[in-house]
């Protein structure tokens, strides 16, 4: 019965607990936030899906007033002025594409630029991409170019040179080619429960969260 008795003890004592059954505190603070931003989220997409909604009844309603338009030029003969208005479609539908082809000839210069960064995920990535993408025009000579003036690659080089962008790219132990590693932020002091969500978010995705 001793034994018997030393061997439960031994089995359900705490200091056996293997790290697998210990709490994860990244992925509690990870589900926690994503279940405070649930209604948050539920109210955008709500919101969203109404704007599209009205955006597609407005498209749809103008498109109709053009057919009627047209439909209406004909019937009176008016041919000069049926042939401007269709002209005048087919101009817009081209610089419509026009500049989607130029966005994405600029979104491809953008991305190809950030693969010289090693990030920590794909997150990380879209990140600093949609971080960058707002802030490049076109020079007059049509190049793509940073608000600055900076070119794209300088741009991103400074980027990653940034300690405030540390805790979106892995630190390297040595200089990888044009990009200066980054020393890593100092963990903070202050318990959790001290800190702001963005602290802790911050935190959790540098990997400096204590597990406790």
């Amino acid at each position: 019965m001793t034994e018997e008795a030393d061997t439960q003890e031994t089995t359900t004592s705490p200091e056996n607990t293997t790290p697998s059954e210990k709490p994860n505190v990244d992925e509690l603070v990870a589900k926690a936030v994503e279940e405070k931003l649930k209604p948050i989220k539920e109210k955008l997409d709500k919101a969203y899906s109404a704007r599209d909604e009205a955006l597609r009844k407005v498209a749809e309603f103008e498109q109709k007033e053009k057919e009627l338009r047209k439909k209406q030029l004909e019937e009176e003969g008016k041919h000069q002025e049926l042939f401007e208005l269709q002209l005048a479609e087919e101009k817009a539908k081209s610089e419509t594409l026009e500049k989607r082809i130029v966005e994405l000839s600029r979104d491809l210069l953008l991305k190809d630029q950030l693969k010289s960064i090693d990030f920590k995920n794909d997150k990380a990535f879209n990140f600093a991409y949609k971080s960058i993408v707002e802030e490049l025009i076109q020079d007059d000579k049509g190049n793509w170019v940073h608000k600055s003036g900076d070119s794209v690659e300088n741009h991103i080089k400074k980027f990653a040179e940034d300690e405030s962008n540390s805790f979106l790219i892995n630190i390297k132990g040595s200089n990888g080619p044009g990009l200066k590693p980054t020393k890593p932020p100092k963990a903070s002091k202050k318990s959790l429960f001290e800190m702001s969500q963005e602290e802790v978010l911050r935190l959790a995705a540098e990997g400096n969260l204590r597990q406790r």
